[in-house]
């Protein structure tokens, strides 16, 4: 009789056999998060064209762009604060499939400060998450925002509109400013203009530019996006135009904020703590430090006068997830790519609506 036998792998080849599969997988997976961030990307420039074709139907109503800061009562009285006011996109909302939600805000009094009249009336609305305001690659955002002493809690942001090359936190800040409720990019605080201010041209203008979302205020950590400052030294903040400082005068503050991020260990707040707010480093930020800090600065903002944080800096970056730069839409309504290697003039170029800069196509 004959007795068949059945012979299996030997140790030698199973380990063979996985050594090849694991060889597979590792040069997969690179393509497969390539593919994925490359559609998260697509999504996120969607969003962007979004909120600009809503500014633009928002300017076809009102022939004006919205405030970047609205200036209301916070707790049911008539006295007023820079702080805590409704942002763009709040008054965007009509124009942006948010119907609903804007007619849940009450924007006769600002929706920020903690425990407040005003917050308490909007919390419905500001504790809606807009999808639109959330970039895919940003694991932050559209998250929930914890509660601080005067941080209530809200839904975060990735999505900025451009001071330009405005070094003003908040006008509270610089009493002694004529312009400080004044800008030379699209939004400003109080203050709203209208297409024909843009005199640079609406494609060499940007209007909105992604930043990294925060969903904490945790304490001082060295990922990207955090606020640092509180350093009360800085010379190139509370200019209209930071022209008028200088780049040197920008690079030495680069410099000494740099010193206070990695002194303290990281930055404490990041960037768009909330959608509702009105206010630079929730909704708005400037084209003054290149795109996640160009390669110079380590942190997503730098305030001057107080905290380490980003809320009301002076400083403000662009910042995303997406490799080598951000997605930023001009006030044409398209969107572009920018690098983090932009010259640093050419960003504040592109930042400002109409100082008269001629910008190349192939500088950017």
């Amino acid at each position: 009789m004959r007795i068949s036998s059945r012979r299996g792998f030997t140790l030698i080849e199973l380990l063979v056999v996985i050594a090849i599969i694991a060889v597979l997988i590792a040069l997969l997976l690179p393509a497969v998060q390539a593919a994925r961030e490359a559609a998260r990307r697509a999504q996120c420039v969607n969003n962007l064209k979004q909120i600009s074709l809503s500014l633009h139907n928002y300017h076809s109503a009102t022939n004006s762009y919205p405030l970047g800061a609205s200036l209301a009562p916070y707790n049911g009285s008539t006295a007023t604060t820079d702080w805590s006011n409704w942002s763009a996109h709040a008054q965007l909302l009509a124009y942006l499939e948010g119907g609903t939600i804007y007619n849940a805000c009450n924007f006769s009094v600002a929706p920020e400060w903690a425990n407040n009249y005003g917050y308490l009336a909007n919390s419905t609305a500001t504790n809606s998450k807009i999808n639109s305001f959330g970039c895919p690659s940003d694991p932050n955002a559209n998250k929930q925002s914890l509660s601080g002493t005067y941080s209530p809690l809200g839904s975060n942001n990735s999505y900025m509109g451009s001071q330009g090359t405005t070094t003003v936190g908040y006008p509270e800040a610089t009493p002694n400013i004529a312009n400080a409720q004044q800008s030379t990019g699209i939004f400003a605080y109080q203050h709203s203009y209208d297409i024909a201010s843009v005199t640079d041209g609406t494609s060499n203008t940007v209007a909105f530019a992604e930043m990294i979302a925060d969903d904490q205020v945790g304490g001082f950590e060295m990922i990207p996006g955090k606020g640092t400052g509180g350093t009360n030294t800085l010379k190139g903040v509370y200019f209209y135009d930071v022209n008028a400082a200088g780049l040197a005068t920008v690079m030495m503050d680069i410099q000494t904020c740099n010193a206070k991020y990695q002194h303290d260990g990281g930055g404490r707040e990041g960037g768009g703590y909330r959608w509702s707010c009105g206010a630079m480093g929730y909704t708005m930020f400037n084209t003054v430090i290149p795109p996640n800090g160009g390669g110079v600065a380590k942190w997503g903002a730098c305030r001057n006068n107080c905290c380490p944080q980003t809320r009301h800096a002076d400083y403000v970056n662009a910042s995303s997830y997406h490799p080598g730069g951000v997605n930023v839409s001009l006030a044409d309504g398209s969107v572009r790519f920018i690098k983090n290697t932009i010259a640093m003039k050419t960003w504040w170029a592109l930042g400002t609506r109409g100082l008269g800069e001629v910008i190349s196509a192939d500088s950017y």
